[in-house]
């Protein structure tokens, strides 16, 4: 009953629940693997796209001053042009996507925005206490591009 509720709502605001779509957090994990987080989107599941430093982060300078980017970790962390290094992992949080355009845009339409976008990403990796260019905004400027909120 919820789940028609909400489908009720988004029909009726406009928005549009992207089912093949899901933005992935893992959360910030000082003494862990992911001392950083990270977040990164999963297409139909087989695909996935995340921001990261070209190579290991060497201390606190290298984190606040910037590095190198790369899209998916390719060189250092085992990703490839199409998965994420997290691609398919345990998430600390999974946010659905819907999408806020009018213009009747298919989900594969989107898909391939993102896709784009990704693609001609490019610049440095830098967390400053949130900001920067880096795995979360990444995914907030990709979203923004195609016109997608999460929910």
């Amino acid at each position: 009953m919820a789940d028609e509720m909400q489908q009720a709502e988004q029909e009726q605001s406009g928005h549009v629940l992207m089912s093949n779509i899901s933005v992935c957090r893992k959360d910030i994990s000082p003494k862990g693997e992911d001392k950083y987080g990270h977040w990164w989107t999963e297409f139909n599941g087989n695909e996935s796209y995340g921001w990261w430093p070209l190579e290991p982060v060497s201390g606190l300078y290298d984190t606040l001053a910037g590095v190198n980017g790369e899209l998916n970790g390719q060189t250092s962390f085992g990703g490839t042009a199409t998965t994420d290094p997290h691609h398919g992992d345990n998430t600390d949080s999974t946010l659905q996507v819907q999408y806020t355009g009018n213009d009747g845009k298919t989900e594969a339409t989107i898909i391939n925005e993102m896709r784009n976008f990704a693609n001609t990403y490019n610049g440095e990796w830098r967390w400053t206490f949130g900001w920067g260019q880096n795995c979360h905004t990444f995914q907030e400027e990709m979203l923004e591009n195609s016109n997608l909120e999460t929910i």
